[in-house]
């Protein structure tokens, strides 16, 4: 089973999730923690308690909020102490990345192959919708 952690500073985890279910439905395989959002919070403490055991035959992949933020560094500085080759870390959460990663996780793609195909699909959702309203971008039908 591949599991999902989405980690973000306040609750933009907690908003993702619903999101997420809101268009696909229930998730168990989802799982979110929500940082600096009560008193006393070690981050520390919240990821060793949110990661799969090094043993498990499952993998699991953390989507953080922002590549360079205090989340995603805390992530980095852990996993580069504890390494893991069940777990993946991805930066840049965002729901276009979060519908493909789901939609594509039960394939029979690697890990590594969902995480890229997720973000080129995701990144390709990026769109200047001015541009394309002053008639500036050319539409790709088979984008839709």
């Amino acid at each position: 089973m591949i599991k999902i952690l989405l980690a973000s500073h306040a609750f933009l985890a907690k908003g993702m999730k619903s999101s997420v279910e809101m268009i696909l439905g229930k998730q168990s395989n989802i799982d979110i923690l929500c940082a600096y959002t009560v008193e006393n919070f070690v981050m520390k403490d919240e990821i060793k308690s949110r990661l799969i055991d090094k043993k498990s035959k499952d993998k699991q992949i953390i989507i953080t909020d922002v590549f360079g933020g205090s989340v995603n560094n805390e992530f980095i500085d852990y996993l580069s102490k504890n390494k893991q080759d069940n777990i993946y870390l991805v930066s840049g959460m965002n729901l276009g990345l979060l519908l493909s990663l789901i939609t594509t996780i039960d394939s029979n793609e690697s890990v590594p192959e969902i995480i890229s195909h997720a973000i080129e699909s995701s990144t390709k959702m990026i769109i200047n919708d001015s541009k394309v309203l002053e008639g500036d971008v050319e539409e790709d039908s088979d984008d839709f």
